[in-house]
């Protein structure tokens, strides 16, 4: 080989060790970009699903308050006499997607992102939630017909069952959300804390006062006319 050859060899060599340097170098960038983005967006769907599974909540406590405030005689004449429309069942619908639509999203996200574990736990706080909302909104079927007269008059009234039924899921809302934020926690490797953290002079944990201590102003976004 001639040194002419040799050379023009050792420069052909020298450009593809140096574009295959290069396009390994590009393919390492796009890989940490990928699961930088991947991990952010995973990061997002945790949050924005504790979050909205308490707007939830909230919702469902100011839904509780609706069924009670929205019955009876005195609503009647309201709707008759036009101080406000009957209730809606679509917008009653748009209202409770400002929250639901983003709470299944989140829980898509956690689906094709999250192991097995965030996959379980998000699955139980999503349920807890539509209990909570079942919970919130049921109704005890009249006994006789002397019930019916009273809840026609008076409206609708829970029975210390119901309220007790609605007090458990939401305390079982409150802890599956705990589980959740825990698995997050731990995932982002954050350092272990206890969440529901309180004053001394405070019994409940702050999780589950906070729907509740929400509801009535929650009550007034409800759809009215």
């Amino acid at each position: 080989m001639t040194p002419a050859e040799v050379a023009i060899t050792a420069a052909f060599g020298s450009s593809a060790l140096t574009g295959a340097v290069s396009f390994g170098v590009l393919w390492l960038q796009d890989r940490r970009r990928r699961k930088a983005a991947d991990k952010a967006a995973l990061h997002k769907a945790m949050a924005d699903l504790l979050s909205r599974s308490l707007a939830v909540a909230m919702r469902a406590r100011a839904m509780d308050e609706a069924v009670k405030l929205r019955s009876g005689l005195s609503e009647g004449v309201d709707v008759a006499l036009r101080q406000r429309k009957p209730a809606d069942i679509f917008e009653l619908h748009d209202w409770m997607a400002r929250d639901l639509a983003p709470l299944n999203e989140a829980l898509t996200e956690i689906w094709t992102r999250d192991n097995q574990e965030g996959v379980r736990l998000a699955n139980d706080l999503v349920n807890k939630c539509m209990a909570l909302l079942g919970a919130s909104t049921t109704a005890q079927k009249p006994a006789n017909g002397w019930e019916r007269l009273r809840r026609w008059a008076v409206g609708v009234r829970w029975t210390p069952e119901m309220i007790a039924d609605s007090e458990r899921a939401m305390k079982e809302l409150a802890h599956a959300r705990k589980r959740f934020a825990d698995h997050a926690r731990n995932r982002f490797g954050r350092e272990a804390v206890e969440l529901f953290t309180l004053p001394e002079s405070d019994d409940e944990p702050l999780a589950l006062e906070a729907p509740a201590r929400e509801a009535n102003g929650a009550a007034k976004s409800l759809p009215k006319g």
